[in-house]
C-alpha cells in the first residue's frame, strides 16, 4: 500500500533543467483524464433508451505531500454497448460494476446531442465529463452467462430463457436433445418421419396402446372409433 508523501515531488526532480521539465510535464499530463477504472454508482436511460451511468474513479487523486484526494462522482456516462445498426448484444450494467472508462479528446456534450459531426461544445480536453463506460473487469465470477471456447458453446441461466421471433426459429442439428419436459401452446406440430415413444401417447383422453373399438362384427364391416 503506499504510504504519505510517497507521491510528492523529490529533490532528483529539480535538480537539473532535463528533469525540471520532464516534472513539469509529468504535472501537467496528470491534469488529464485518459483511461479510469470506475465504480458504477447508478444505472439509468436516456431519452434513446440508451443505459447511462453515473460512476466515480477508484484511483484516489493526492495532494502535495502526498495526501489522498477523494474523487467526485462523474454523471451520465454512456455506456458502450456491442451494436450494429438494428442489431445489438444488450447487457447493461449495475450498480456495484467495475470496469474501465475512456476519455474523449474534446467535448462530446453536441456531438451526443445530435449524433453527428458537431463542434465541440467547449475547449475542454481530456475529461472525465466527456468518458464512456467500456465494461466489466475486476467483478465477480457470473453465474450467468455464454461461454465460447475450443468445446463449443455454453448458455448458462440459474433463471429462465426467453426466445421471440416474428419469422420461424430454425434448429438444423443431426440430433436436437431436450431434458425436460416439452409443452406447446396454439398451433400445430407436423412431423416428417417417424414418431416413436417408450410412454404412453394419448390425445382427447385416449391412449395409444391401451384403447378398445366398439361395434365389431365379423366379416368386412368397419370398426367404431377408438374408445377410452
Amino acid at each position: 500500500m503506499s504510504q504519505k508523501g510517497e507521491f510528492s515531488y523529490k529533490p532528483q526532480d529539480v535538480n537539473c533543467e532535463a528533469n525540471i521539465n520532464e516534472f513539469i510535464f509529468n504535472l501537467l499530463l496528470s491534469k488529464n483524464a485518459f483511461v479510469q477504472l470506475v465504480v458504477v454508482n447508478s444505472v439509468s436511460n436516456d431519452s434513446d433508451g440508451n443505459p447511462l451511468v453515473d460512476v466515480t474513479p477508484m484511483i484516489s487523486g493526492f495532494s502535495a505531500d502526498g495526501s489522498k484526494i477523494p474523487n467526485s462522482p462523474v454523471y451520465n456516462i454512456p455506456v458502450w454497448r456491442l451494436q450494429a445498426g438494428n442489431s445489438a448484444v444488450v447487457m447493461d450494467p449495475v450498480v456495484g460494476d467495475i470496469g474501465p472508462m475512456i476519455c474523449m479528446d474534446r467535448d462530446i456534450t453536441n456531438a451526443r446531442a445530435e449524433k453527428k459531426e458537431s463542434l465541440p461544445a467547449s475547449m475542454r480536453t481530456h475529461s472525465k465529463s466527456d468518458g464512456i463506460y467500456l465494461g466489466g473487469v475486476l467483478n465477480k465470477t457470473p453465474t450467468q452467462y455464454a461461454k465460447f471456447s475450443g468445446d463449443g458453446i455454453e448458455l448458462v441461466t440459474p433463471l429462465s430463457v426467453s426466445i421471440k421471433a416474428e419469422g420461424k426459429i430454425s434448429l438444423n442439428a443431426p440430433d436436437v436433445e431436450i431434458n425436460g419436459n416439452l409443452s406447446q401452446s396454439g398451433g400445430n406440430s407436423t412431423f416428417d418421419g417417424s414418431l416413436s415413444a417408450s410412454g404412453e401417447v394419448s390425445g382427447k383422453g385416449i391412449n395409444l396402446s391401451t384403447h378398445v373399438h366398439g361395434g365389431v362384427e365379423s366379416g368386412g364391416s368397419n370398426t367404431q372409433g377408438p374408445q377410452q
